[in-house]
């Protein structure tokens, strides 16, 4: 996990937000190889084992098998459509990419010039100083409010659609699988038979009468 890239991350536990404390066992290059992270207000610890982040809280999650590992054309066409649905126009802004998406994660980074977080990424997916890949159960260790958007697959439990909305900012989108309704505060944009595509709602500026 590239260094920079910790300071987006934030405990999934219920509690105020607040950065995590990171200790590093083996650094390569501002890569964090072996580490932890600790979160000051409840005390959790996540591992960093291999560069990989891992806040699944001790339960397993599923990974994509390694029997298929997408090519160059496939990944760079599965970055253009999160792109698309995203609306990944701002450089620098952080998207997460979860399951199959993610094996898009490194195309996309480099396409839209965004962050880019996998979440249970497919083999084959490496970290970067713009992607960090990371081990999730039902939270994503997003501060609120922070994250451009989401796409998600249908590996995922439907809880996590919950942390999806509270972690992407407003006016900021989520794709998610066919299998899990979409969220009654979200805006569906388009759905087919395998994933919708929803909008959080802007937050809404209150215009106030100048005093005479």
């Amino acid at each position: 996990m590239f260094i920079e890239l910790l300071d987006l991350l934030r405990c999934i536990n219920a509690h105020e937000d607040t950065w995590l404390v990171a200790s590093f066992s083996t650094v390569s290059n501002r890569f964090v190889v072996e580490g932890t992270l600790g979160c000051p207000t409840c005390s959790a610890k996540y591992s960093i084992t291999a560069g990989v982040a891992d806040f699944t809280a001790g339960v397993e999650v599923p990974r994509q098998s390694a029997k298929h590992r997408a090519g160059t054309l496939e990944r760079e066409e599965l970055a253009t459509r999160a792109g698309a649905f995203l609306n990944a126009t701002e450089p620098g802004a952080t998207i997460v990419l979860g399951g199959t998406w993610a094996a898009a994660a490194q195309e996309l980074s480099l396409m839209s010039e965004v962050r880019v977080f996998a979440l249970n990424p497919p083999s084959g997916v490496e970290e970067s100083e713009t992607v960090g890949l990371l081990l999730v159960g039902s939270h994503i260790p997003a501060a609120p409010g922070s994250v451009l958007g989401i796409a998600l697959d249908s590996s995922f439990p439907p809880e996590i659609v919950v942390s999806a909305v509270k972690a992407v900012r407003p006016g900021g989108r989520i794709v998610g699988p066919a299998e899990i309704p979409p969220p009654a505060d979200l805006l569906v944009l388009a759905h087919d038979e395998s994933y919708w595509v929803a909008e959080k709602a802007p937050e809404v500026i209150k215009l106030s009468r100048a005093g005479r």
